[in-house]
């Protein structure tokens, strides 16, 4: 029987985790508009009196906040559900997707201002990169770490699902700003073996590339297939090179329709950059191989970078 590697303690950030509700009731009540200081849950005060909502007590708007509500308790009461999807994590936390100007647009690093231009940012302009241009939500943190790890290790395909979204709207706008036609792309997400995806019961890769593809209106290709490797937690810049060295097989017959295209490479985390390098390099190989010498422009779309690394 093959040991598959112990995922992750997965800590959850209040934001993420829900607390204990009220109770489900039926009918739902209206709710009365309160104060922050006679609210015993502040979270779900951020939720109820979060505008334009708080603004009009009692009436449509009291019954939808109890609606709301309703649903939350209801959820716990008969599904068990603990947990939040990504969008409602994310608006409780208040967490908003970075903007372009606050990473470097080649590697994807977290860049103060003046610090990254087309050419890239101190931590890799002076580096060979497979990619050309890096698209990310945010940095492998807080609240979104939570999301990542729990669409990675707890099969919830919701999450992923929402990730894959807001991936997708921020690759949609940069493509237009590049002036390349999202429709002409293809969405290509970063292999995972098979013994993986048998251990985790998901491939949150290609929940995330789905999405993407489809807020794009790019066509998704699986162009990779990957060999097993231990993984990649704890390891060294030089550890994970060489982990993942060779590990990705482009797949010929997708390979010969990838020439001249565009190729969105979609994975969850950035850390150092070898899984990406490595992959990017077997697929421009396998480009290369099939189509006689065809040439494929090359982008990384992560949802997450993890900060103090270098591409």
């Amino acid at each position: 029987m093959p040991e598959f590697a112990t995922p992750p303690t997965i800590t959850h950030t209040p934001e993420f985790r829900r607390q204990a509700g009220p109770r489900f009731v039926w009918p739902p009540k209206p709710v009365e508009v309160e104060t922050a200081d006679s609210r015993p849950d502040h979270r779900l005060e951020t939720l109820e009196a979060s505008p334009p909502l708080s603004s009009r007590p009692g009436g449509l708007a009291a019954i939808i906040v109890g609606l709301r509500t309703w649903a939350r308790a209801a959820e716990q009461e008969w599904l068990g559900v603990a947990d939040v999807a990504w969008h409602e994590a994310a608006e409780q936390a208040g967490w908003e997707a970075d903007v372009a100007s606050t990473y470097c647009p080649r590697c994807g690093t977290s860049a103060g201002p003046f610090e990254a231009d087309a050419d890239g940012c101190p931590a890799c302009r002076t580096r060979r990169l497979a990619w050309d241009r890096c698209v990310r939500l945010g940095a492998y943190e807080g609240v979104l770490r939570d999301a990542i790890l729990a669409a990675k290790y707890t099969a919830w395909r919701r999450v992923g699902q929402e990730l894959g979204t807001d991936l997708g709207k921020a690759v949609a706008a940069a493509l237009g700003q590049s002036g390349i036609a999202p429709a002409s792309v293809c969405i290509c997400p970063i292999a995972t073996s098979r013994r993986r995806r048998l251990a985790r019961g998901v491939d949150q890769t290609v929940i995330l590339a789905r999405e993407v593809a489809k807020q794009t209106g790019g066509t998704l290709v699986r162009g990779l297939t990957r060999k097993h490797r231990p993984p990649q937690t704890g390891l060294s810049v030089n550890a994970r090179q060489k982990n993942t060295a060779k590990s990705f097989v482009a797949r010929p017959r997708v390979c010969r329709k990838l020439a001249g295209r565009t190729v969105v490479l979609v994975d969850d985390v950035r850390t150092t950059g070898a899984t990406l390098s490595a992959a990017g390099r077997a697929l421009k190989r396998g480009v290369g191989d099939s189509a006689g010498g065809g040439a494929v422009t090359l982008w990384a779309a992560v949802a997450a970078v993890t900060p103090r690394h270098s591409a």
